[in-house]
């Protein structure tokens, strides 16, 4: 789900991990969906991507 919204939104891996204080390989996880965010994190992707968190958790 968020390797389409980061592509949807035409933002890189990188930048979304420097908007929301994490690193590469920790967006680069939740991609390829070896590991996914925690609440917070989720809150701050929804504010960073202008995305309902409702929709970003779905």
């Amino acid at each position: 789900m968020l390797k389409e919204l980061l592509k949807l939104k035409g933002v890189k891996q990188k930048w979304l991990a420097n908007k929301i204080g994490v690193s590469e390989v920790t967006v680069s996880n939740w991609v390829k969906e070896k590991s996914i965010p925690s609440d917070k994190n989720y809150q701050k992707i929804s504010k960073t991507l202008n995305i309902p968190l409702k929709d970003l958790m779905n």
